[in-house]
């Protein structure tokens, strides 16, 4: 199977395709991005994904487009709330962190996956008699090339309850989700991280080896990634231009290609319960207490 870059690179493409107009006073559409969705890829080539969108936002739009990649959610939120940036892409999760104390971020379309769920499994072979985390014992989870964010987000929560030596990642490392999956169905690895929509995939491509897997756990349901904007901060032309620009892309051939390389279904207004969906995950998931700076508003170190 070849590689697939990050899904969300595509929110890139289609924001600086959609973009026609900032306010005179502006130069240009800065976005801004997180760390965590470039898992496991190179500096060097991250900065080069986003060369041909600026290129292409420059041709199309006379506009140029900057792209930033910041370490966490938080000095992303910041960077918004000081109008550095005009939009950023969260993922779901990160962004119920962030809103709560920045509720002038407002959600401009949400980037859905294909299966439309958002979902970290643990996969075992179908003989396997272990029923939890609590069972994995030493090395033995592998933790695929380029895993999501949430399956990251729902491991490392999950092994905070653990003892420290249940559970641990496993040495075989930069094997593909499909790889992963069928070292866990030949019996060469104990089990694995993958997200649902990897894992449907799989379903699909290798019907043989998918009868010998089970799911032994899951996650909570994920909010999706959103791009967000600021209050304010983007005149109302441009705002319904961008928000044009990105629900529409899949439904033209020039951009149907890059959703499926991308496995993204394609983008989606905003629903009336997305808060709900923040809410909940929040519950789960609250603010890391190591975090030093939401926007402006300092929390519990």
């Amino acid at each position: 199977m070849a590689r697939r870059f990050p899904s969300i690179c595509v929110v890139l493409l289609a924001i600086l395709c959609g973009s026609h107009a900032l306010t005179a006073a502006e130069p240009g559409l800065k976005i801004g991005m997180v760390q965590s969705m470039f898992r496991d890829v190179q500096p060097s080539l991250v900065q080069a994904l986003s060369r041909p969108f600026r290129t292409l936002i420059e041709k199309q739009t006379g506009l140029t487009g900057d792209v930033e990649i910041h370490a966490d959610a938080f000095a992303l939120a910041k960077n918004i709330h000081d109008e550095k940036l005009h939009i950023g892409v969260f993922h779901g999760y990160e962004y119920a962190w962030v809103h709560k104390q920045n509720p002038e971020f407002i959600p401009l379309a949400l980037a859905m996956p294909q299966g439309r769920t958002l979902q970290a499994y643990v996969v075992v072979h179908k003989d396997c008699t272990m029923k939890g985390l609590r069972e994995l014992e030493g090395e033995c989870l592998t933790i695929p090339r380029g895993t999501k964010g949430h399956c990251i987000a729902y491991i490392d929560k999950s092994r905070a309850t653990l003892p420290a030596t249940c559970a641990r990642t496993s040495t075989k490392k930069g094997l593909t989700s499909e790889e992963a999956l069928n070292a866990v169905a030949n019996g060469e690895s104990e089990a694995t991280l993958v997200d649902a929509a990897a894992y449907a995939g799989y379903l699909n491509l290798q019907p043989g080896g998918a009868k010998q897997l089970r799911v032994m756990c899951k996650s909570e349901l994920f909010p999706a990634t959103v791009v967000v904007y600021r209050k304010g901060s983007i005149d109302e032309r441009t705002i319904e231009q961008l928000r044009t620009g990105l629900t529409t892309a899949h439904k033209t051939a020039q951009y149907r290609p890059l959703m499926m390389i991308w496995n993204l279904k394609g983008f989606e207004e905003v629903p009336t319960d997305y808060s709900e969906d923040l809410d909940a995950i929040l519950a789960s998931y609250p603010i890391p207490k190591t975090t030093a700076v939401i926007g402006t508003v300092k929390t519990e170190k």
